[in-house]
């Protein structure tokens, strides 16, 4: 999975469990956005636990933490192209 399908993945998922205020019209807007925070606080999770365990042989996961790191350039992108 590219990260960007990734970062759409990932937002996606908390949508249903996203803020919905009491003004219609940037209902979508707050959505976004705090699908969107709930998102990178996923990714930042999963990058520090992958530091943290892998302490000393960061290096040999360094592709994979690439990848997440991409991941939360492109669900910041998200708002930027809707």
């Amino acid at each position: 999975m590219t990260p960007k399908e990734k970062a759409e993945q990932l937002v996606d998922t908390f949508k249903p469990n996203a803020y919905r205020g009491a003004c219609e019209e940037n209902d979508e807007l707050m959505e976004l956005y705090h699908s969107k925070q709930c998102a990178l606080i996923s990714v930042n999770e999963i990058i520090s636990l992958m530091i943290k365990f892998h302490g000393r042989h960061i290096e040999d996961n360094s592709t994979e933490i690439e990848y997440w790191q991409e991941v939360k350039n492109e669900i910041n992108k998200q708002d930027n192209e809707n």
